[in-house]
């Protein structure tokens, strides 16, 4: 059986993303919890989401994917993104509608964190129309 080195985790997309993806989910989660105490859920969901999305546009593409990160795959980023924080939203009014306390409003990252690896995965793992005319 061959041993993993620390070497070969950081070689693999999914270990680096584990890492990136944690640090951003781990932050904007704190943060969805603390601001959810004193603004509506769905706005604390909104700032903690905008600000984790400027992380993870600069950091997902170049380094978990080491990818060339060119506005079109930016853009192609930010809108999966925004399609994964309606998927949030959702979550989050379904919560409140069945009491849940703001504490639960954790359960989004059960539901946007995989989105957000399978979005990234496909935006820059595949060629850009550039890099095939090369």
């Amino acid at each position: 059986m061959r041993r993993l080195t620390v070497r070969a985790a950081f070689a693999s997309p999914a270990f680096r993303f584990l890492l990136v993806g944690g640090s951003n989910t781990l932050a904007t989660g704190l943060l969805v919890v603390a601001l959810s105490l004193i603004l509506p859920g769905w706005l604390a969901f909104t700032i903690a989401f905008a600000l984790g999305i400027c992380f993870s546009v600069f950091v997902t593409g170049r380094w978990v994917f080491s990818s060339h990160v060119s506005l079109r795959r930016a853009g192609l980023y930010i809108a999966a993104y925004l399609a994964i924080y309606l998927v949030g939203l959702v979550v989050i009014a379904a919560l409140k509608s069945w009491g849940a306390p703001p504490v639960a409003n954790l359960a989004t990252i059960v539901v946007t964190a995989p989105l957000s690896f399978l979005a990234g995965k496909f935006i820059f793992t595949n060629p850009s129309p550039e890099e095939q005319q090369q």
